[in-house]
């Protein structure tokens, strides 16, 4: 009985900060591209560490009707055969960060090579006319 009622305050008190500062929440995020297009209709997947706390892997950037999107991870449910999100937010602030860092790690990764090529060739060049 006491752990009921330990179970129900301990529950009460993250619903009651959860509700005093969900504007307020933010964690830090860095996100990692893991590669670029692994499978058909997606960009590239990406590793999203959550602060000191966990890394969410294979979460999937697409691009549709919207604009990027970020999908989380899925597990398949063996009785029913559908699919549901294997990582969620609790919090709308907090997914929103959380595409942000995600869809800005896409974008830098998608501008970095073409930075990166022009810097070699020219050194290339250089080593060529010596």
């Amino acid at each position: 009985m006491p752990r009921t009622s330990n179970r129900n305050t301990v529950q009460e008190n993250a619903a009651q900060e959860g509700t005093a500062g969900n504007s307020a929440v933010q964690l830090a995020m860095e996100a990692v591209i893991v590669e670029h297009n692994p499978e058909r209709g997606v960009l590239a997947s990406a590793d999203v560490k959550v602060g000191n706390i966990m890394t969410i892997r294979n979460v999937r950037i697409r691009d549709d009707d919207y604009g990027l999107t970020v999908s989380m991870p899925r597990t398949k449910m063996p009785h029913t055969d559908q699919y549901k999100d294997s990582v969620f937010f609790s919090d709308k602030g907090l997914k929103e960060q959380f595409d942000q860092i995600v869809q800005k790690a896409y974008q830098d990764s998608v501008l970095s090579p073409v930075l990166n090529d022009d810097a070699p060739e020219e050194e290339a060049g250089m080593s060529m006319e010596m």
